[in-house]
């Protein structure tokens, strides 16, 4: 593969125009997300074998068996969801999709509370993810729980099932990857062997750095035309420094964002003590203090 079709490894590397229409886009997303480094080389790898695959398809060339389905295990809030997004639209640049649009279910949205149900319900979404991804996250849950997986779980297991049919019957047109914990993510491939022989690749996300979390924090408050004075990130990168990260739901991503949604109510609070508030100018209104940080961070 060349190097123009690969993904840039390092935070804001640019890349060269690919030949392939939307593809260069789609690899500039991807190689702008927040480290992931490992997660972006096994991209590249999928980028290489799906283009192959693709070529062989349109010359009607002989295919071996290829599974697009894929496991993604971590924590949460370190960028599954985003980078099963990004699949779609990669896998529709290669040619492996035609629509490459992400349809996101959980166990609420796939199992029923009667017989006959839940298979209905998977059909339903696996329809609306035809042409692209059906992401299903803690999909250990369909297996009864995170824990020693039950097994009793009969309508659970009527999802599966469906799931696993229709995975096979729309293999040129459908992409699975199911997400959740690590542990309880293998735990609930190893005990069902048609799920295990379905999901070729696992991609484990891990968690971010305090310098990847500040960094994360800063493009979101970025996007949101948000200006921070230095004292403000001084006090964004110590209250980050700080945060429990050995918690059971420490969120990564998720917290960062969390903070940034108290200050920013935080900053609402202070500038409506101004006794002129409609005199301030745009750069007032959008600049976010120090006192900001701290007023969001207090217990």
């Amino acid at each position: 593969m060349s190097g123009s079709n690969r993904i840039p490894t390092g935070p804001r590397i640019p890349v060269k125009r690919a030949d392939d229409t939307g593809l260069d886009d789609v690899l500039a997303e991807i190689g702008a997300l927040v480290g992931m480094e490992s997660i972006k080389m096994q991209l590249n790898e999928l980028i290489a074998l799906g283009r192959v695959i693709a070529i062989r398809r349109d010359r009607d060339l002989p295919l071996h068996r290829f599974s697009q389905h894929l496991v993604f295990t971590g924590p949460p809030g370190t960028g599954k969801t985003v980078v099963a997004r990004k699949i779609g639209k990669l896998f529709k640049a290669i040619g492996l999709l035609r629509k490459g649009h992400c349809i996101e279910v959980d166990r609420s949205k796939l199992v029923g509370r009667h017989i006959g149900e839940a298979g209905q319900l998977v059909q339903e979404a696996v329809k609306d993810a035809l042409d692209g991804v059906l992401f299903i996250d803690e999909a250990y849950s369909l297996a009864g729980g995170s824990g020693p997986l039950a097994t009793g779980d009969m309508y659970g297991n009527e999802a599966i099932q469906t799931l696993l049919k229709l995975m096979e019957d729309y293999r040129d047109r459908l992409v699975v990857i199911v997400a959740g914990y690590t542990g309880p993510m293998r735990r609930f491939l190893e005990n069902n062997v048609g799920l295990k022989s379905r999901f070729s690749r696992e991609f484990e996300f891990k968690s971010y750095s305090h310098e990847e979390l500040f960094e994360i924090f800063q493009i979101i408050a970025h996007d949101a035309k948000y200006i921070l004075e230095p004292g403000a990130l001084r006090e964004v990168e110590k209250y980050i420094r700080t945060m429990d990260r050995s918690r059971d739901d420490f969120g990564n991503a998720r917290d960062v964002r969390s903070l940034f949604e108290r200050i920013v109510p935080a900053q609402a609070m202070r500038l409506g003590e101004l006794a002129n508030l409609d005199q301030l100018s745009n750069e007032e209104l959008l600049t976010i203090t120090a006192d900001d940080v701290r007023a969001a961070s207090l217990p």
